[in-house]
């Protein structure tokens, strides 16, 4: 028997070899995707309307999308909208790859894990699509980037809806676009409505943001006009002309989705007006009045599209479909004892017995950056003379001459030109200045790069780092210049997150992280940048940075922590042993994945749980923490009493020193708890 790939692979031939047939009734025309498109449309409203289909999305009305397709060559990317079906057809993406998705089923490019119409399709560079309106604009410019930098006369296509336009990132990828000079064209797909809002009073173009010697303005209904201008502009920028953006007139001949009713905020009069501008219709007309295509053929055409479309939808409805064990399949990379170690980033030794996190930080980097010509160092401030605001990349632009380059002060253009480079090829490993200046980077984090390992199906892989430097227990650090925030991204399913306490484990870390292939999020306590410490890694660093270190052994308590944390629990336990309170200091340093095993194995000897963390209380990892060893039943049998988490409580922390130490965590609430939990303190009084 076939298995599931080969019977894929003959379908889809087979489909190729009917779409080459067609073309020859037309020749080199954009009707024929423009036309299997308009069909698609139809059957899949129609099977949404029976039942048979979760969610339609039209593409009717941008089919003349189809005409950019002789312009892009093989080795182009594309990060597509939703509305992009001909476009792909017309590239040869064949349509039972869109019937697949349509039908969410396991041969889909998502596995069905993606909405219909999040197109993805890695022989031809098609970029997995996410959901958040613009998130592809700035990974897009990465792509480019990374074209230039490698002098590739290949183009990155954006292709976005006007409403979205009005999104920052897409302001901040133009921006960036243009400082650089990237070959990338941001397609705007402008049909005139966000949902049911119209955009007339609202878009860029037509409130005069954009800067004209990089706007084309194109009347994107009309064939004709279309291909006039298009092999024009795109040879512009594929000859190192820049960016442009191509503002496309369109119009959304359908409601937003099947789920919406657009008689409900157009007027009849303009629904006629736009049904007799319909593409497909005045392509047919207008090849037939040319006398480029003959009436019956045209009639013989639509009969053979309707049931190619209608039997490509069929066999992909009878697919099979996903398998809810794989549903956990492609999220990280597996942790495994035997990673392959000719894989890792060789390691110098650094020449002295002691060394602080920065200088551990500076060395590393240093390592990868000799070792691998694709890694980038890219922040704020992180060239020299300055080498970062804490001297983390001091020296590296110098040796590593365009490898080590000043950001804008943009954090969301920092993750997501990672994101762009990543998939063509780089390393990234980018500098956010502050973790609590990370928020403008959460959408690129969150939703596009922890994302698109799993919603491709592990057809495209973003393995980048970025770091920040987090925490308190710094004079007048005051809100923003304080926070850890790793509860945030431990939420994030994709992304590694770390959180080191010594020199040894940052550079551990960063080597691992840099030999591996996923993305990771490093947060280092600047707190400890500049403590001396033992320099542990002369000989070798250690291979597994995910597995949490025990500080210290005990018997009675385990104590749980991370970052500036742990040096406190070690101080407490130091101070416990004169109460004969033996206390078991672990080292999670993976906030995730989590070495849960580690946990497990040393509450279960010592029955009693604190856990020590510096960010604040409500929906904390130090709670999941607690809520994972409650959820064990052998560990909750192991237990004498309940867990104490020592945390900042839900208050923010303050510019004065005196407010600062009055909501963080230190030592003897550490030592409360400790009283607490083994019943040598007054169980009424209250931890904070």
């Amino acid at each position: 028997m076939e298995s599931a790939n080969s019977q894929l692979d003959t379908t889809i031939d087979a489909d190729r070899r009917f779409y080459q047939d067609m073309l020859l009734t037309v020749g080199t025309s954009a009707l024929i995707p423009m036309m299997l498109s308009r069909e698609a449309d139809r059957r899949e409203d129609i099977l949404f309307k029976q039942g048979r289909g979760q969610f339609h999305v039209s593409s009717s009305g941008h089919e003349t999308l189809a005409l950019f397709a002789p312009y892009i060559e093989k080795e182009d990317h594309l990060y597509c909208h939703y509305r992009d079906r001909a476009l792909l057809l017309a590239l040869g993406v064949p349509l039972y790859q869109a019937a697949l998705g349509f039908f969410a089923r396991a041969e889909s490019s998502s596995g069905g894990r993606q909405l219909v119409n999040h197109f993805c399709y890695k022989p031809l560079n098609i970029i997995s699509g996410a959901t958040p309106c613009a998130l592809q604009c700035l990974p897009a410019t990465g792509a480019a980037w990374a074209f230039k930098m490698q002098e590739k006369k290949n183009i990155s296509f954006c292709f976005v809806g006007d409403a979205s336009t009005r999104q920052g990132e897409f302001f901040e990828a133009v921006a960036f676009a243009i400082q650089e000079q990237l070959p990338v064209i941001f397609v705007v797909e402008d049909n005139g409505y966000g949902i049911s809002t119209p955009t007339e009073n609202m878009s860029p173009v037509h409130l005069g943001l954009m800067p004209e010697k990089y706007l084309c303005q194109i009347d994107g209904r009309n064939v004709e006009t279309m291909d006039s201008n298009i092999g024009r502009i795109i040879a512009d920028v594929r000859s190192g002309k820049g960016p442009k953006v191509l503002w496309l007139s369109l119009d959304r001949l359908t409601p937003h989705t099947a789920s919406d009713d657009h008689t409900k905020y157009r007027s009849q009069q303009e629904l006629e007006e736009i049904s007799l501008r319909d593409p497909v219709l005045v392509e047919k007309q207008r090849l037939i009045n040319d006398q480029l295509l003959l009436e019956d053929d045209l009639s013989q055409l639509e009969k053979d599209i309707e049931l190619y479309v209608k039997q490509s939808y069929a066999r992909a409805e009878a697919a099979a479909l996903p398998d809810p064990e794989d549903v956990t399949d492609d999220i990280i990379s597996d942790f495994k004892e035997t990673r392959n170690i000719q894989k890792r980033i060789p390691f110098s030794p650094y020449p002295q017995d002691t060394w602080t996190m920065a200088e551990a930080w500076n060395h590393a980097l240093n390592e990868i950056l000799k070792n691998n010509e694709k890694a980038l160092v890219f922040g704020e401030d992180v060239a020299d003379p300055k080498g970062g605001v804490f001297g983390l990349t001091k020296g590296l632009s110098s040796g590593y001459q365009g490898r080590v380059i000043n950001s804008p002060l943009a954090e969301a253009t920092i993750a997501g030109l990672a994101s762009g480079l990543s998939i063509s090829g780089y390393l990234p490993i980018f500098e956010l200045q502050f973790a609590d200046f990370i928020g403008p980077a959460f959408n690129q984090i969150v939703n596009q790069i922890a994302t698109l390992r799993w919603r491709s199906k592990g057809q495209y892989k973003c393995p980048l780092i970025l770091y920040a430097p987090c925490g308190s227990y710094i004079a007048n650090g005051g809100p923003w210049h304080s926070q850890t925030n790793e509860s945030w991204f431990a939420h994030a399913p994709g992304l590694k997150v770390f959180m080191p306490s010594t020199p040894d484990d940052a550079a551990n870390i960063l080597i691992d992280a840099a030999s591996g292939e996923d993305p990771v999020l490093i947060l280092l306590p600047k707190n400890l940048f500049f403590v001396r410490a033992p320099n542990n890694t002369k000989d070798c660093l250690p291979i597994y940075s995910e597995r949490a270190k025990i500080k210290r052994s005990g018997e009675h308590i385990t104590i749980v922590s991370w970052g500036n944390c742990v040096g406190f629990a070690l101080e407490a336990a130091r101070r416990l042993d004169q109460e004969r309170i033996s206390c078991e200091v672990i080292d999670l340093c993976a906030i995730t994945p989590c070495d849960w095993q580690a946990v497990h194995e040393s509450v279960r000897k010592t029955g009693r749980l604190i856990v020590v963390q510096e960010d604040n209380k409500t929906c904390s990892f130090g709670q999941s923490i607690m809520s994972e060893i409650c959820s064990d039943f052998e560990t909750w049998e192991s237990l004498y009493s309940s867990p104490q988490l020592v945390s900042r409580p839900d208050i923010h922390i303050g510019f004065n020193p005196v407010l600062e130490q009055a909501v963080l965590p230190n030592v003897d609430d550490i030592i409360m708890a400790a009283r607490l939990v083994t019943g040598t303190e007054d169980p009424h009084v209250q931890n904070r």
